[in-house]
């Protein structure tokens, strides 16, 4: 399991609608809001190339 103390923290803004569009999704996919957002992150870098480093 991972250490929550040791995991970077970061506030963000979203537009209007995102939060309960990520809700959604997340949902779907049977996972938390958190894990929605870093797996389309993870998506979005793999598309444009850079290689992201593993947590574990």
């Amino acid at each position: 399991m991972q250490n929550r103390k040791l995991d970077d923290k970061f506030m963000m803004r979203m537009p209007d609608g995102w939060r309960d569009a990520i809700k959604v999704e997340a949902a779907k996919n049977r996972r938390s809001m958190n894990a929605e957002i870093l797996s389309a992150i993870e998506v979005a870098m793999r598309v444009k190339g850079v290689q992201l480093e593993s947590a574990s």
